[in-house]
């Protein structure tokens, strides 16, 4: 994350190399949360596949965060009406928005596929390169099952699982930082005390890494307040009963669809106080130490089937906020107004609606 974190602020500082960075500034304005598509791709590819693509390489990165966006922002937490009418999808207006969600899930299953087979068509069991390898090394040794419902090393398998967690990488992760941004132009505060903690405990001459982590209270704190505020996914993962069941006194029949609703809770007075306030403070105890017993929020669902890409968005966030903190200022165009956190999209996830932001050097 280091080296992506580093051209990432090369980038910033220096302006557009390559067209396809052209495509993401304006005036010395970056878009948001498009300039953070490469540097989170690239993150996920070397936990993959070991490796990354260079700057002059990543215009496919670019347009496969945004073809993910595309997806997130016309798609919803159940899945469209289009999952429970199908027909609908040959009916205008229902017809353009399908052509969208396909067009993009396509485009994002077609990254995936030729990252695989760059690495099957070369692969060697006598030279283990990555977890690519090992699946592959895997697939070779194991036959299909005959229960379809048991998990099998199969090339189909591995495309799926790998989009699962591609898209949330890409475009969940990238969106809940650019949210985190447009409330810290409402909180100027809250920049001023990072931007101190990050020079009391990490100075400049070196990035934050996540042995900073707990002397970075504020910092973790505010990464912690901006998903309650802004639930990425409001009703988080759907679950499903798998016996008829009882739940504080409703009868739920087998096979029920369970939704918990994040958003609702991260916003009750009796858990927060005060919800509606970008507070981070919230989360510290009186000595300014992180306290988890008071962190009652769950940006990443609940029970067994959470989002497994906690650990990775957690640090991935992390790092990059207060490295961007360490290094910039943020600064809007002057014609622009402050941000109106009323307007957000809804789709898959809760997005902002692109905007422009000048990450000024400090």
């Amino acid at each position: 994350v280091n080296s992506e974190l580093l051209s990432l602020i090369d980038l910033l500082k220096g302006g557009p190399k390559y067209e396809h960075e052209k495509t993401i500034f304006k005036d010395g304005y970056v878009k948001c949360p498009n300039i953070l598509f490469a540097t989170f791709a690239n993150a996920f590819l070397q936990i993959v596949t070991g490796d990354r693509f260079a700057r002059e390489e990543s215009g496919v990165l670019y347009e496969t965060g945004s073809m993910a966006m595309v997806f997130q922002r016309n798609g919803d937490d159940y899945g469209t009406i289009l999952s429970f009418y199908p027909w609908l999808r040959h009916v205008y207006p229902f017809s353009r928005k399908y052509q969208a969600l396909r067009n993009a899930s396509m485009k994002v299953n077609a990254f995936i596929q030729s990252i695989i087979n760059k690495y099957r068509d070369t692969y060697d069991e006598a030279h283990v390169r990555c977890f690519l390898d090992l699946y592959f090394r895997e697939m070779l040794k194991t036959t299909p099952p005959k229960d379809e419902k048991q998990f099998s090393f199969q090339l189909d398998q591995l495309i799926l699982g790998l989009v699962d967690f591609f898209f949330p990488a890409i475009s969940g992760a990238t969106t809940q930082v650019a949210l985190l941004l447009e409330r810290l132009l409402l909180n100027p505060h809250v920049i001023t005390r990072m931007q101190q903690e990050i020079d009391q405990v990490v100075g400049q001459g070196r990035l934050p890494t996540l042995d900073d982590r707990t002397e970075l209270a504020y910092t973790e704190a505010t990464l912690r307040e901006g998903m309650r505020i802004d639930t990425l996914v409001p009703s988080g993962i759907a679950h499903r009963t798998q016996t008829d069941s009882t739940l504080q006194g409703y009868e739920l029949a087998k096979d029920s669809i369970v939704l918990i609703g994040m958003d609702a809770m991260h916003n009750q007075k009796e858990y927060w106080g005060d919800p509606e306030t970008f507070r981070p403070e919230r989360f510290l105890d009186e000595n300014g130490k992180l306290c988890l017993a008071k962190d009652m929020s769950l940006p990443f669902g609940a029970g067994k089937r959470l989002c497994a890409g906690e650990t990775f968005a957690r640090n991935i966030m992390f790092l990059t906020l207060a490295a961007l903190m360490q290094n910039f200022n943020l600064r809007q165009p002057p014609s622009d107004r402050l941000p109106d956190v009323t307007k957000r999209l809804t789709g898959v996830i809760v997005s902002p609606r692109d905007y422009w932001l000048r990450f000024e050097p400090r």
